[in-house]
């Protein structure tokens, strides 16, 4: 037992030196998160991956002006796969058990094995069933529900380099891997890639579009694919041309006006608020406050969706997001967190390690929403 406790203290030691050493070689730097991306991409492959995430936990904890990691996780895990491409399926439950850095290490993976390649409708027909299992439980995976509808998404991500920018066909192909209850993750990938472009490779496959949207087209871009589901999906991925609206909170209703339905405008405040919850996770007093901007009905939906966001980063945080509530108008606040332990089965899966110590920190008052116990 005391071996084993001293190397618990050894490796500790170790990821804080590590950690301490990338934080002050990035200090000179004025972007620390770009900096941070690439001196602990760098890591790989002279430490293990495990110990990598360690080293970004660290950075995390020590650096509260850093928390959204998932572009970093993205270049890990195209590091991975590029030292075997065919064992990318295998690659993708590598992904932290805790989510970390919101399953960008998925989206790592997935995109990196293909998005050099454009492939033949026929070579895309092959890989039909691969990428139909893709997210899917397998071996000792056990993805939860959110594991899965970001899995899928960063799959819409790949599609659009796999056609060369076609974007009916890579809408078609998230048809056809695809559940009615995990398509629209996919449809909502395809999308953002036009919209969030962060590599070379990303801004070179727009511009290879024929037609692409702008802040002044991106409406009449959008209705031409037909279906409210995809009209919808486009509009949403849009956000990027309101971001200071909904970090504010102030533009989140202008931005959701003039959906084809009520169903994409409902899923429409979704995505406004969960992208108001990551762009705020160093600012939780300000997300709190631009929830109070957005129409009184939507108020608590905004809440619990800041709060969430905090446990789709790092699902350790369960005090923190619970807390986040607890900063919420006295009014919300029990109901807050009653809607983040509503959808904790969603974040964790259920019966995990996880799970019941987030159930174990809301507390008994919240016991028959907890399946766990």
């Amino acid at each position: 037992m005391l071996l084993l406790l001293g190397v618990f203290a050894f490796v500790r030691e170790t990821t804080t030196e590590s950690a301490r050493s990338i934080i002050a070689a990035c200090d000179k730097e004025s972007n620390h998160a770009f900096c941070y991306e690439r001196e602990v991409a760098a890591l790989y492959p002279e430490m293990p991956l495990k110990a990598i995430f360690a080293i970004v936990r660290e950075i995390r904890r020590a650096d509260s002006g850093y928390q959204f990691c998932h572009v970093l996780a993205h270049k890990l895990g195209e590091r991975i796969v590029a030292d075997n491409p065919d064992a990318w399926l295998d690659a993708i439950p590598l992904n932290p058990p805790d989510g970390l850095c919101s399953n960008g290490f998925m989206h790592g993976v997935i995109g990196g094995r293909f998005r050099a390649e454009v492939l033949t409708e026929d070579a895309l027909q092959k890989l039909i069933p691969d990428f139909s299992r893709a997210c899917e439980p397998r071996g000792s995976w056990n993805p939860s529900e959110l594991d899965k509808a970001i899995c899928y998404h960063g799959l819409g991500h790949l599609y659009v380099f796999l056609t060369d920018a076609d974007i009916p066909r890579s809408l078609q192909l998230c048809k056809k891997t695809t559940s009615d209850r995990t398509q629209r993750m996919c449809l909502e990938g395809v999308f953002m890639q036009i919209y969030q472009p962060l590599e070379p490779d990303d801004f070179l496959l727009i511009e290879r579009m024929s037609q692409k949207p702008s802040t002044t087209t991106v409406r009449t871009y959008c209705s031409q694919f037909g279906e409210d589901q995809y009209e919808g999906a486009c509009l949403r991925e849009s956000w990027p041309y309101a971001r200071e609206g909904i970090v504010a909170g102030v533009g989140i209703d202008s931005f959701c006006e003039g959906y084809p339905n009520q169903e994409q405008q409902g899923y429409c405040y979704d995505t406004a608020f969960a992208i108001l919850g990551r762009m705020s996770l160093d600012n939780p007093g300000g997300a709190v406050r631009a929830c109070k901007a957005v129409g009184a009905e939507r108020r608590l939906a905004c809440l619990t969706a800041v709060a969430q966001a905090v446990l789709e980063e790092d699902r350790s945080q369960g005090e923190r997001a619970l807390s986040l509530c607890e900063s919420a108008p006295v009014d919300l606040r029990h109901s807050c967190a009653e809607a983040l332990v509503l959808r904790a089965e969603f974040i964790f899966g259920s019966n995990t390690r996880e799970y019941k110590r987030f159930c174990a920190t809301a507390g008994r008052s919240f016991d028959l929403f907890c399946t766990t116990r």
